[in-house]
């Protein structure tokens, strides 16, 4: 179903109750907003830097390459499967609305359940380790800045709950101010990926790695059979391309222009 980007919010509100819902959540979400949570969620490049040690393992520079490019094209599959599913049936329900439309009447019920909890599981495991990967940066940045810092487990422990507590308050009552929190987390970002980049190529002239070495070396020192070892190297670039189906949940919040 064809989306018009001119739709006003009423109208938008109009074809929600025909799928069945009432609309009760405030449009105040930008599209520059919703770019910014899809940049929040995602944050590939900060995610892949922060998990390359699975990779390096688990196939080495191979993994990392070639392991990208095909989770890449794995992932724009399912992020047009998806997106033609969300324009037919805009609700922030997602996945368990959409299998309820196109399942047998009987099970409905069923899968609909499944799909829910397999949603929210992902959820759990993506704040969870987002919290992980965030106080492992910290401690990393403190250690780098402070050599004689010695890191406790508990340490990182407190910062993982400190980050998380925070991410709690900021979208349990400050929801007004979302869309300028993603906003900002899209700008940090891009500045971020540009100057770390730009620094990290400037550090490591003119040492770069050979082509070869990039793209035909594989390292396993997992212990598994090497296509074992290949396919839990994906688990970095899988991390780094998960959550996208984020802005099919805030569909209700989204303010066309």
């Amino acid at each position: 179903m064809a989306r018009n980007l001119s739709i006003a919010p009423q109208d938008d509100d109009a074809h929600l109750a025909s799928l069945g819902h009432r609309a009760e959540l405030t449009r105040n979400f930008s599209p520059l907003a919703m770019l910014g949570l899809a940049f929040a969620i995602l944050n590939s490049w900060t995610a892949l830097a922060a998990s390359l040690s699975l990779a390096l393992t688990s196939g080495g520079p191979t993994s990392v390459t070639w392991g990208l490019i095909t989770a890449g094209l794995c992932n724009l599959c399912l992020a047009a499967s998806l997106a033609e599913f969300l324009s037919a049936y805009p609700t922030a329900g997602g996945q368990y609305h959409w299998v309820a439309v196109i399942s047998w009447e009987s099970w409905v019920p069923l899968i609909s359940w499944i799909t829910g909890w397999i949603n929210m599981s992902g959820w759990i495991a993506l704040v969870a380790s987002g919290g992980l990967l965030g106080s492992q940066l910290i401690i990393g940045a403190i250690s780098f800045y402070n050599p004689s810092y010695t890191s406790q487990r508990w340490h990182q422990f407190l910062i993982y709950i400190g980050y998380n507590l925070v991410a709690f308050i900021v979208n349990a009552f400050m929801n007004s101010g979302l869309p300028y929190v993603t906003k900002a987390a899209f700008a940090w970002s891009i500045t971020g990926f540009v100057v770390i980049s730009i620094t990290v190529l400037a550090c490591a002239a003119p040492g770069y790695s050979s082509g070869d070495f990039v793209y035909r070396t594989f390292i396993n020192t997992t212990g598994w059979p090497d296509g074992i070892a290949w396919l839990l190297g994906l688990l970095q670039a899988g991390l780094g391309l998960t959550g996208f189906d984020a802005v099919a949940h805030m569909i209700e919040v989204w303010r066309y222009p």
